[in-house]
């Protein structure tokens, strides 16, 4: 067979089968074969991958375009950083901002345009489910290929205040909309904070005179979020409901998400670098302001023992392009959310494969392949024949300083700027064609909706 491309020398990583020193064939955007070590094939152009390791492109499944600008601009900015750290895949979770009142999503088929013309990378929708009007088109969405939602159970009440949201989304409302993803076989994507907790604990250190990171987890407990994984998990389970609880970067909250899993329910977990790389007492300060807040030393550590380990599924970054502008005063002002997707997989490599040994195999997993799994993309995150090529070649010895000018993206920061993280990709491809090398995105967009 004549290829379009092949990728030859490198070692492929694949989630399933593991490591393999070899090569891919590619035609018509997929993976066509895998090469032997030292096999050479017709093709039209070949990409030497010799010192490399070749993997899935990263999957990312917690992003917010359209949070801080609008979702056409977030398009063209955020998914060329995307494609700068190796990401192929990027899930948005979208809805109406700015104080807007809850509605249904009938702006889908503009998105799909949008996301078509000007995207770099491919990208999925979850929708927000904050009123009644939109729980009811869940079944609506699932035929237009959004079979995956947001429940927000903190953000009602002044707690959503603080981030410009009407959250109409009770337990009753929440039940529901679990049984009519239960019926459709779709993904509750759950933002699990007990927000009447919240709202005291949050009023209560802020009369205090307390600032800083470690007030910011004061006003927002773990065991808020605790509490909310195990009755969230008690509802799934009644009307026989997938979970997938989002950003988990506490070790009280993953306890709880293990309690609920040993119960035998259907529940998934995510991380977000920012609970393996920060704590409350980083000194970035207000710019690491995120909902739910980073925690302790000892949480770091229990996260990264759960990606080990299999206690944790995937990695999100809860991605936001806020400006630096609205990052800057105490920790009350100060917008919660910042950039992460450049730097996931140089996180993943330096911290857990380097300092921790993580697998790449798992690695491959937690970035890739369980989130295809998880939100019905099987094409996508793997290296099988019959694979979109997408994938990222990554260079583990290479040790970069980070600086937020080289990671693309419209925010002027990185809350990882000036830390040197050794494993950095040097080159992206989205269905066998190269979208950024070396730093830099080539070519015109390319990405794609992707309907699941």
């Amino acid at each position: 067979m004549h290829f379009d491309v092949a990728v030859t020398g490198g070692l492929l990583v694949d989630p399933d089968w593991g490591t393999l020193a070899g090569g891919l064939g590619i035609k018509d955007g997929r993976i066509a074969a895998v090469l032997a070590p030292g096999e050479r094939l017709s093709a039209d152009e070949e990409i030497d991958a010799t010192g490399l390791v070749v993997m899935p492109g990263v999957i990312d499944p917690h992003t917010h375009l359209g949070y801080a600008q609008s979702f056409e601009a977030d398009l063209e900015t955020e998914t060329r950083s995307a494609a700068l750290g190796g990401v192929t895949t990027v899930m948005s979770f979208y809805r109406q901002y700015k104080g807007a009142e809850p509605a249904p999503y009938d702006e889908l088929p503009e998105l799909i345009a949008s996301v078509n013309e000007k995207s770099t990378v491919d990208v999925a929708l979850h929708f927000g489910m904050l009123a009644e009007s939109q729980v009811r088109q869940i079944p609506k969405y699932a035929d237009a290929g959004v079979r995956s939602h947001k429940f927000y159970m903190a953000y009602r009440g002044a707690d959503g205040a603080t981030v410009g949201m009407v959250n109409e989304c009770d337990d009753g409302l929440l039940l529901e909309g679990l049984r009519l993803l239960g019926e459709s076989g779709g993904v509750a994507c759950v933002h699990a904070e007990n927000t009447d907790i919240v709202n005291r604990t949050m009023r209560q250190v802020r009369e205090s005179g307390a600032t800083g990171l470690r007030a910011w987890s004061d006003a927002r407990p773990a065991f808020a979020e605790a509490e909310n994984i195990q009755r969230v998990a008690f509802f799934a389970e009644r009307v026989d409901a997938t979970v997938y609880l989002v950003h988990i970067g506490s070790s009280e909250s993953l306890e709880a998400a293990k309690r609920v899993r040993g119960t035998g329910g259907k529940v998934w977990v995510e991380t977000c670098p920012h609970y393996l790389t920060h704590t409350y007492d980083s000194e970035v300060g207000s710019l690491a302001k995120i909902n739910p807040p980073v925690r302790t030393a000892e949480d770091v550590e229990a996260m990264w023992r759960g990606l080990i380990d299999g206690d944790v599924d995937t990695v999100g970054t809860d991605h936001c392009a806020v400006p630096l502008e609205r990052k800057q005063g105490d920790i009350w002002s100060a917008a919660a959310g910042f950039p992460g997707m450049a730097t996931t997989l140089p996180v993943l490599l330096s911290e857990g494969h380097h300092r921790r040994g993580m697998s790449l195999q798992r690695i491959a997993q937690v970035l890739s392949g369980n989130a295809a799994s998880i939100f019905g993309m099987p094409a996508k995150g793997n290296l099988r024949v019959g694979a979109d090529a997408d994938l990222v070649l990554c260079d583990l010895d290479a040790e970069r300083v980070v600086d937020h000018e080289t990671l693309g993206g419209s925010s002027a920061y990185s809350i990882l700027d000036g830390r040197t993280l050794r494993g950095w990709p040097v080159r992206t491809l989205l269905r066998g064609r190269t979208v950024a090398v070396d730093g830099e995105v080539v070519g015109e967009p390319g990405g794609r909706f992707l309907a699941r």
